[in-house]
């Protein structure tokens, strides 16, 4: 005697054999970072800490934050991929000697922009050169451009001096 399997068991079966397929496509294999981050190392040289850091990029579709840090010593950012140019406020929250004071900055950064095909697992990725760096001088006293290539591989590009 043949026996009947309901649908409502089917559809956990065909549900279970769809699940497994799909979470079987989500790696494609690719063991290399795409993103690439402009990275900033942030280095005290006067008596002041700064404990709280700010920052939202300029122009984007809205002006919406990007990073939010305590007492940050390194930042990671996004560049725009359709222009050579982005612009990022900092709104920077330091302590010098018991006292708070807030500075704000601009850091504004040209570049060039390649697409850089990765390999058929991974895909491309968006490379940049930096071309010119500066920041407006309100807590930040100097900047140094020390790596002008951004591709996926984390390295220190800019120092910001405070």
């Amino acid at each position: 005697m043949r026996s009947k399997i309901s649908f409502s068991h089917r559809a956990l079966v065909w549900l279970l054999g769809f699940g497994l397929l799909a979470a079987s496509c989500g790696n494609n294999g690719c063991e290399e970072t795409r993103e690439s981050y402009l990275y900033a190392q942030l280095k005290a040289t006067t008596g002041v800490s700064l404990t709280k850091l700010y920052a939202w990029g300029l122009g984007f579709e809205t002006d919406s934050l990007m990073l939010s840090e305590s007492s940050p010593s390194s930042l990671e950012f996004i560049l725009r991929p359709d222009t050579t140019f982005t612009q990022i406020r900092m709104q920077c929250t330091v302590n010098d000697n018991g006292d708070l004071f807030q500075y704000d900055d601009t850091l504004s950064i040209r570049y060039e922009v390649f697409p850089y095909f990765i390999d058929m697992e991974c895909g491309c990725s968006m490379f940049f050169t930096i071309q010119d760096v500066e920041v407006t001088r309100n807590l930040f006293n100097n900047i140094i451009l020390k790596q002008a290539e951004i591709t996926n591989n984390e390295a220190v590009n800019i120092i910001l001096q405070y």
